[in-house]
């Protein structure tokens, strides 16, 4: 097939390279790939027949954009995995008529406290929870709650700004985090959510949505670290289907599409297990990141890449398993704030079991030790075996044969 015969995807936004090529590359080696960018690509040029650059904080601007991007070709349709540009997308496809999870329905997923507020009034697995616009008034609703609880920033993504507070003499510097933590350009400023812990480990679900039919494909067993933060330092894919929690957990992640209005695309829903059955965390309306849908296509043989592509061209994916084994990825992080001199992962990439080991920190990268700087990893390790016992014996090696030098920056 030429490629201007292929089907046509356009993509909104990028991501980082280290994170987001294998989408590229699995894209590009199925459909004719243009996208829409923040500037103009760098790394992703070669997968790409076609770009634009836009301000993806811009409504017209993204509507403009993938019109032109559009206007040829058989079949087209509009895809983002950005965070950042989930809502636009949603408004400028359905400006272009193009299938897409509605507008509605992606500032839904989008706002954590309206989430959580519909959530509520439905009666779905309920969290207690309040919206705090100073210290004080986070510390009242944390009172009528109970310790600990939870603060977090209202609509940003990846963890950044969550922290557990366990009593009153940690809240006002919990919500000093929160407030004034930021991801790219998210919207701040609108209040803090301070809401009852949830007990037990946390999952996350990734779904195909497709007329409004939830089907969990795949779970993930999320790893948290530097407590009291939440910073996510890796995730176990595995065998699910037989857990005692897993038709709970269905359940809860279909009830909660269906009062958010989610009708169509791949989503990332957040589950924790408590002592009280499964609790929704958050439900995102987009692809998973931190590598999640890439070691799926190695547990499961599901490329969820392809499926979100195929619903944006009004097409029912196969999401029809062909393997089960377990994959997991591992984030290095700097034991110190540093400035990094080099990450060398030859000997990690020689151990049995180790697919896949990827630098995060070039030299010359400034990390600090969460929770002052987002997410500063210096690497990620994937291995693929027969069961998490393996997996975890095969990243342990392999992180021993990680060498990562830092000049060490002064202590704060």
């Amino acid at each position: 097939m030429s490629t201007g015969s292929r089907p046509h995807i356009v993509l909104v936004g990028s991501g980082g390279q280290p994170y987001r090529e294998y989408s590229f590359r699995a894209l590009a080696g199925s459909y004719r790939l243009s996208a829409l960018l923040s500037a103009e690509p760098t790394w992703q040029r070669p997968y790409l027949d076609g770009w634009r650059v836009a301000d993806l904080g811009d409504e017209q601007a993204v509507a403009n954009g993938l019109a032109a991007l559009l206007r040829s070709g058989p079949q087209a349709g509009v895809l983002t995995w950005d965070e950042t540009a989930l809502e636009v997308t949603a408004l400028a496809a359905e400006k272009l008529s193009l299938p897409h999870m509605s507008a509605r329905s992606a500032a839904r997923c989008r706002d954590k406290y309206l989430m959580r507020s519909l959530l509520s009034d439905l009666g779905l697995a309920t969290v207690r929870h309040g919206l705090a616009s100073s210290a004080a008034e986070a510390s009242r609703i944390a009172g009528s709650i109970g310790y600990p609880v939870v603060v977090k920033p209202r609509a940003l993504a990846g963890s950044i700004g969550v922290i557990l507070v366990q009593d009153g003499t940690a809240m006002a510097g919990a919500f000093e985090l929160a407030s004034r933590a930021e991801f790219a350009t998210l919207p701040t400023g609108h209040g803090v959510l301070v809401e009852e812990y949830l007990d037990g480990p946390e999952i996350s679900v990734d779904s195909v949505v497709t007329d409004h039919e939830v089907t969990c494909v795949q779970v993930a067993h999320k790893r948290l670290g530097f407590a009291p933060h939440f910073e996510e330092v890796g995730h176990l894919m595995t065998g699910w289907a037989d857990e005692p929690w897993a038709q709970p957990v269905r359940t809860l992640v279909a009830a909660a599409h269906r009062a958010l209005g989610v009708e169509l695309g791949v989503t990332h829903t957040e589950v924790r297990l408590t002592s009280d059955g499964p609790r929704l965390v958050e439900l995102n309306g987009r692809l998973g990141g931190d590598f999640i849908p890439y070691i799926g296509r190695y547990a499961t043989g599901i490329d969820l890449v392809i499926a979100a592509a195929e619903l944006a061209l009004g097409h029912r994916p196969q999401i029809v398993p062909d393997r089960q084994r377990t994959a997991e990825v591992r984030f290095l992080y700097p034991e110190h704030d540093g400035i990094v001199r080099r990450v060398e992962l030859a000997g990690a990439r020689a151990v049995p079991g180790i697919t896949d080991a990827t630098v995060l920190a070039e030299p010359g990268a400034r990390l600090l030790v969460p929770p002052r700087q987002a997410i500063p990893r210096l690497a990620a390790l994937i291995a693929v075996t027969d069961s998490p016992r393996d997996c975890a014996s095969a990243l342990d090696l392999a992180e021993s044969e990680v060498t990562a030098d830092l000049d060490r920056l002064p202590d704060r």
